[in-house]
């Protein structure tokens, strides 16, 4: 389950959410580009690439 913040029917890239590493609101599309980012760039110890927040954001964005 993503969190209240997200509407369950699709989730936009627009759409914003609370990232507890970062402790600010965040875009989902901001989140998968810093994933991605890190992620290309081998940074993997990274807060972003690690945050279990971020992936179940990144699932669900998958799925929709």
């Amino acid at each position: 389950m993503l969190y209240p913040l997200m509407d369950q029917t699709k989730m936009q890239g627009e759409a914003r959410f609370t990232c507890k590493r970062l402790q600010q609101e965040v875009t989902v599309a901001a989140c998968l580009d810093w994933f991605v980012d890190h992620n290309a760039l081998c940074r993997k110890a990274s807060a972003c690439f690690k945050c279990p927040q971020g992936q179940k954001t990144r699932e669900e964005f998958a799925r929709s």
